[in-house]
């Protein structure tokens, strides 16, 4: 039987039980964590064949001590550990003491390096974990609709994007004036071409409306490349779809359990009362960390630090490590909101050289 101090962050309590599986699980937590309770109870169903049962802590250090004596005394033909990982410190410390003083086991999770530690021996085990994004968005109660695990189209498109990102100085004035061109068309589209000569490499475009084709000849002068984008050549070129397919490449290269682009969260699973960003670009679970990877492929506005603000909610609500890629260097103020809320910021040639 397991107690477990539970706190807002569920991962580690139910880390300690799909580790430990135990027949039963005794959650210790405050009255605003019944909700995470609930959350850790439905990640677990169908994982583990185990009562679970709640007690709300006691707010008197002597009363929380006489709870923790009283729940070895309810089970007392079980095997009993604590996983110690929750809880403030002071119950966290208690705790930890009254388990160990009854000759009970105490552990506490990790999850920085995948460690479960023994806490009276000290001694530590390392352990896998392998949850898919939705499996572990489920645990912090919120749902995803819908994402994208790859795309082969990516990969055929990967010329072009590491083309762009590898040349930002040159090409992103290029793309922001021809943008300008392409939404002054409005609806009906007519057939086009764009060409940039740089200093040391060209960017030919050509669009047939007919087709809804966009073709792409890029490089430098000697090596030439080509590619034919039809249906979504706009959005690639002129939505930051390079961007999120470049950074999406870039994270690909890194070693992941799952990773998702477009990643579509369900409003109704997001409290009302916390304003968050419900698209998010691109979504990693690596090991017991949780990513946001958010582009920036447009200009710095106003409106940019309003989506800074959601992006840094949702980073907030899932208990995540943000990160912010931008197209264009920002200026000071933008970088500043950003590491304030904890969200790291990157732009230039760090985006095509990009590594976690």
């Amino acid at each position: 039987m397991e107690v477990c101090l539970v706190d807002d962050l569920p991962l580690t309590a139910y880390l300690g039980a799909i580790l430990k599986k135990p027949d039963a699980v005794v959650w210790l937590h405050t009255g605003a964590q019944r909700r995470v309770v609930k959350q850790i109870e439905a990640a677990l169903t169908g994982q583990l064949s185990a009562s679970f049962e709640s007690r709300e802590i006691k707010p008197e250090i002597e009363d929380f001590i006489e709870q923790c004596n009283q729940i070895i005394k309810d089970y007392p033909d079980h095997n009993i550990v604590l996983n110690s990982s929750g809880g403030d410190r002071l119950c966290m410390m208690i705790a930890a003491e009254v388990f160990k003083q009854a000759g009970k086991e105490v552990f506490y999770v990790d999850i920085n390096n995948s460690r479960l530690i023994n806490v009276p021996s000290g001694e530590k085990k390392s352990f896998q974990l392998t949850l898919t994004v939705n499996e572990y968005t489920a645990l912090q109660g919120v749902e995803i609709e819908s994402g994208t695990r790859f795309d082969p189209e990516i990969g055929k498109r990967s010329g072009l994007s590491y083309f762009i990102g590898n040349n930002l100085d040159e090409v992103i004035p290029f793309i922001d004036s021809i943008r300008k061109v392409w939404n002054d068309m409005g609806d009906n589209k007519n057939d086009i071409q764009w060409r940039m000569e740089g200093q040391y490499h060209r960017f030919n475009i050509s669009y047939e409306a007919a087709e809804n084709k966009m073709r792409f000849r890029f490089g430098n002068p000697e090596r030439q490349k080509n590619l034919e984008i039809i249906n979504n050549g706009a959005n690639f070129l002129f939505g930051g779809g390079w961007l999120r397919e470049l950074v999406f490449l870039r994270v690909h290269r890194s070693q992941y359990d799952d990773v998702r682009m477009d990643v579509r969260l369900k409003r109704e699973s997001i409290p009302e009362s916390i304003r968050a960003e419900s698209i998010v670009d691109i979504a990693m679970m690596k090991r017991c960390h949780f990513f946001i990877f958010q582009c920036f492929s447009y200009p710095i506005t106003r409106e940019s630090f309003i989506e800074l603000k959601a992006v840094h909610n949702t980073v907030k609500l899932l208990n995540a490590q943000g990160f912010i890629f931008l197209a264009h260097h920002p200026h000071r103020g933008f970088i500043e909101r950003a590491q304030d809320a904890g969200l790291n910021v990157i732009y230039g040639k760090r985006i095509a050289n990009f590594s976690l």
